[in-house]
């Protein structure tokens, strides 16, 4: 007679726990970047009171007779599909179009999973940092991406857009050609930057520059324009390659410096100075207190100006761990990192933000179901009880 009354139970544990799982939806409704989950039933396995028999000749086939023990959680199910957008004109507000991830790095390195580096976020209401990071309401950066040359690999870091910075120009013996020109942080040493001055060049002209202003492009790249009316920028030449030029993955990533307003540059190098400059300078970290050389054909190397976003083989594997963050599990898959809009990496909207998934009307329609079923499942224990006292009283 208790049977029955385990298995009436069983049905109210786990109407109670998908009560609990939309509980959880409901309440994050208006979280950027929610992804709403569900309860799956599946059946205990079943008592047998027979196995059936078989047909002969003289009488026919009996099927088995089986009584079951109650329901499951079989599991709770992440539901990945895009949530709105919400347009808010912040240019530190970015949301992905399709699928992928906003890689961040990450502080804790204890809970003993294979990839304790970065968190994964659908949330990019990112701000920025007092240094030039870009990070999340609690503080964690952004990962980015800076220059490759050909297809190298490129160097992994963080988002970070220079506040304020020096820009040094070369000019010639008459004053008025510049013969090269140098990026260094703000504070460099005189005597640093007058090192590094262009061969033939008669004197140097410093001048500290501040942001102005920034965007974000659809594949992550960034272009940022400077109190001086200078503009540092990224683009990707498809003409650097000549090995397989249809093959983007091996298309260079440069950053280029156009010194004014307006500026040009050419579709590969650069031949006039005011036109650009491009390229990469090795091992020099302009804005982690070295100088960088920018002349034709050169750049500023150490500047972090794209967007990095990543991607998982099986989005629905990944954990919640807070903060709208998830992290790698066993089952999430490998995890590639690129340029938005390339792989399984959905575009980046700038100046818009991705609300929750969550449907309210679903959500309420599924908690009156659970509802129902929990108060049904209340029921059959307390008949159960009754039945088990009548019993008892005969007796």
């Amino acid at each position: 007679m208790s049977q029955g009354m385990f298995t009436a139970v069983s049905g109210i544990r786990a109407n109670q726990t998908r009560l609990n799982v939309i509980s959880n939806n409901i309440a994050n409704v208006n979280t950027l970047g929610f992804k709403s989950s569900s309860a799956n039933f599946a059946t205990v396995f079943a008592s047998t009171i027979s196995g059936g028999t078989p047909p002969n000749g003289l009488l026919g086939g009996t099927n088995p007779r089986q009584i079951g023990n109650g329901t499951l959680v079989s599991e709770i199910a992440s539901n990945f599909s895009q949530g709105g957008t919400q347009f808010t004109g912040r240019n530190t507000d970015l949301s992905l179009n399709g699928e992928g991830f906003f890689a961040v790095e990450r502080v804790d390195t204890n809970n003993g999973n294979n990839s304790t580096d970065f968190f994964l976020t659908r949330a990019g209401n990112f701000t920025l940092d007092s240094a030039g990071n870009m990070v999340t309401s609690s503080g964690n950066r952004l990962r980015g991406t800076s220059q490759i040359s050909g297809n190298a690999t490129s160097t992994l870091g963080r988002v970070k857009i220079p506040t304020d910075f020096l820009i040094t120009k070369d000019y010639d013996a008459t004053g008025t050609s510049v013969l090269g020109t140098h990026v260094s942080p703000t504070g460099t040493a005189g005597a640093t930057i007058t090192a590094a001055i262009t061969a033939g060049a008669a004197s140097q002209v410093t001048i500290p520059v501040q942001l102005q202003s920034f965007t974000v492009g659809n594949d992550g790249s960034i272009a940022a324009k400077y109190s001086n009316g200078d503009i540092i920028t990224v683009r990707t030449d498809q003409s650097t390659v000549t090995a397989n030029p249809g093959d983007p993955s091996q298309w260079r990533t440069e950053i280029i410096h156009r010194p004014y307003e307006g500026g040009t540059y050419a579709a590969n190098d650069v031949t006039a100075q005011d036109a650009g400059s491009i390229g990469q300078i090795g091992a020099t970290a302009v804005f982690d207190g070295g100088v960088g050389l920018a002349i034709a054909g050169a750049g500023l190397e150490g500047m972090q100006l794209r967007v990095q976003t990543a991607s998982v083989t099986n989005p629905p594997g990944l954990l919640y761990d807070g903060n709208n963050n998830f992290i790698i599990s066993a089952n999430s898959g490998s995890t590639a990192f690129g340029s938005a809009g390339s792989g399984a990496r959905g575009s980046i909207n700038a100046g818009a933000l991705e609300s929750s998934n969550v449907d309210l009307a679903g959500e309420f329609t599924n908690m009156i179901i659970s509802q129902r079923g929990l108060e049904a499942a209340s029921k059959v224990v307390r008949t159960q009880s009754e039945v088990m006292q009548t019993i008892i009283q005969i007796i």
